[in-house]
């Protein structure tokens, strides 16, 4: 479908009907912008979360791994009990990993509210892409880091792209540790399906049980353990590295890309047990475990004061071509329509 071709010749003369955004607050008291795109996802986005990630669909299907637990229990549990998954939850900028000092695991940001939040849907060469923008704070100890985070998602295109601006408002250099983690589940993991990266040797946080390894799922079974891993000396293109989940057996792959300037580290997360079920990729920029974490500010990078980092993740729905088709890479043109790119500009 060109989806372009229905607003250009007036079969369609309102934008919502090609890509609706309701604002909407739940039952619970959250607040969550729903995005529908035509040819493109269907997807949650969290202000009172950082403006992470929720549900997630490709067409009909499911991408997002969804926590057991169904609303979050408020101040005083641990990550565990307050992560409720989603396809995108952010993790830092004081603290990624196990609990350090005075910071609770994997830190604070998908625990905050966004301000100054708003969405605008523009023509696009494909129809129509949704932008979503906002400012999440983060001031504590004599640090202030503001990120301004855009996320953008358009017709046609089964990809949504996260593009955050980190900056040290504050007077003093502060360590920003930074963790992306994006959680893939059933329907689109399934059993035999296997997470491909170009980098090294895995380095396992833990002894790999027996029967399981880092990038491919089992069959869910109760009491199996969690593999953490990190992927060291990840191979970028053109500055972006990707992960990309095959034999989902649904059609399609999915593909983790993003940029290794300011996030050249992977780490994976892969829990088989039944009831858990997820595997999670996780671009950063410091180290999740390890003798690393021992070094000044747990081996964070620093940001001085009135500089800033751009960082960009996305995840994108790729159709699985024949063998004799060209399957599309970030920034090429779609085999079939050279104004699609998979990469949103």
């Amino acid at each position: 479908m060109d989806w372009a071709s229905l607003l250009e010749d007036g079969r369609i003369t309102h934008q919502d009907a090609l890509a609706s955004v309701d604002d909407v607050v739940r039952p619970g008291g959250d607040r969550v912008l729903i995005l529908r795109l035509a040819g493109g996802l269907s997807l949650d986005v969290l202000p009172d979360r950082g403006l992470d990630l929720g549900a997630a669909w490709s067409g009909s299907v499911p991408l997002a791994w969804r926590s057991p637990q169904s609303a979050d229990p408020g101040p005083g549990h641990g990550w565990n009990e307050r992560f409720l998954g989603g396809l995108l939850a952010t993790c830092g900028p004081d603290n990624i990993g196990a609990p350090r000092g005075a910071s609770g695991q994997h830190g604070t940001h998908h625990l905050t509210r966004a301000e100054d939040v708003r969405w605008w849907r523009q023509r696009a060469p494909e129809g129509i892409d949704v932008h979503v923008r906002g400012r999440i704070t983060h001031s504590s100890s004599g640090s202030w880091i503001v990120i301004e985070r855009e996320i953008v998602t358009g017709t046609a295109r089964p990809c949504v792209e996260v593009r955050d601006t980190v900056r040290n408002e504050g007077n003093s250099p502060a360590a920003v540790p930074l963790l992306y983690h994006v959680n893939l589940g059933a329907p689109m993991l399934r059993p035999g399906a296997r997470m491909s990266v170009d980098a090294g040797t895995a380095v396992l946080r833990d002894p790999c049980p027996p029967g399981q390894d880092a990038l491919s799922l089992p069959h869910p079974r109760d009491g199996l353990d969690a593999v953490v891993a990190e992927h060291p000396g990840i191979r970028s293109h053109d500055g972006w590295a990707r992960a990309t989940l095959t034999e989902t057996g649904l059609g399609a792959d999915v593909a983790v890309e993003w940029r290794t300037d300011t996030l050249p580290r992977l780490c994976t997360w892969n829990n088989p047990a039944r009831g858990g079920w997820v595997l999670g990729v996780e671009p950063t920029n410091a180290p999740l475990f390890g003798s690393e974490r021992e070094l000044p500010h747990a081996g964070a990078p620093v940001l001085q004061p009135g500089h800033a980092w751009n960082t960009v993740v996305r995840v994108a729905v790729v159709p699985t071509l024949a063998p004799s088709a060209k399957r599309p890479t970030a920034g090429s043109a779609h085999p079939n329509n050279q104004r699609r790119a998979w990469r949103l500009r």
